[in-house]
């Protein structure tokens, strides 16, 4: 159960899937321990890519709205920080990254010849405190000044993209390849910390297999750990 981009995945995570999958071979599922066939790094740069080039293409639908030139003192420093990375991103980088995502798709399509389901955790780490993930000071320096100077292609070639998908993706390595890659998936509640958090559990189909999702939910739903969130109040009312 690793991340696919290297990073830790907690105990409680990885709890939650293990008890899911005890259930499931109680049930007369059979399972495998086996890792997705795709790159994760890979898949994370290149949603990364993507996700520069749409911020720095919605700074520019700003301008029409704003009927000027966008500064940075319009948006959040990081969005900032972003657009400037989308702007110094080619359409080469571009086109390569959407061809990740097409290599991607059809690796999985050959996994789910095999298997029906791709089991993961939901996220690598519970809920965040409020304002955990907000940058250290040194952090919200470092995007400011590098915004205000226009510094977005000297930061990657520095291998700034890197370092932003293992900070950005480390608690959520696992959802983005449903994502990218056009499949089905839903998150289970069928687990939670010993604090009462909730911890989710991630299962993937193949394309246009949502039937099959909705055979398990329904099938986990009847079962002991599935985590009623009405009667949580943590959860919900």
């Amino acid at each position: 159960m690793k991340s696919p981009i290297g990073t830790k995945v907690d105990a409680d995570c990885r709890e939650g899937v293990l008890k899911t999958v005890r259930l499931l071979e109680s049930m007369g599922h059979q399972i495998e321990e086996v890792e997705a066939p795709v790159d994760g790094h890979k898949i994370a740069t290149s949603y990364l890519t993507m996700y520069f080039g749409e911020t720095a293409a919605l700074l520019t639908s700003l301008e029409e709205v704003l009927g000027r030139k966008a500064t940075a003192s319009d948006v959040e420093p990081t969005t900032w920080l972003l657009g400037l990375l989308g702007k110094a991103t080619s359409a080469e980088e571009f086109v390569l990254s959407l061809r990740e995502w097409d290599k991607a798709a059809l690796m999985m399509e050959t996994f789910h010849e095999t298997y029906d389901f791709y089991i993961t955790p939901t996220t690598a780490h519970p809920p965040a405190k409020i304002g955990e993930l907000e940058p250290s000071p040194s952090e919200k320096f470092l995007i400011s000044t590098v915004g205000k100077l226009g510094l977005g292609s000297i930061l990657k070639k520095a291998g700034i993209v890197d370092q932003i998908a293992q900070k950005n993706l480390a608690r959520t390595p696992f959802t983005q390849l449903a994502n990218l890659t056009g499949q089905p998936a839903m998150s289970l509640p069928l687990h939670q910390t010993k604090g009462g958090l909730p911890v989710g559990v991630q299962v993937m189909a193949a394309r246009g297999r949502e039937d099959l999702l909705f055979q398990l939910a329904g099938e986990l739903e009847q079962s002991e750990i599935w985590q009623d969130v009405r009667k949580n109040p943590l959860w919900g009312s």
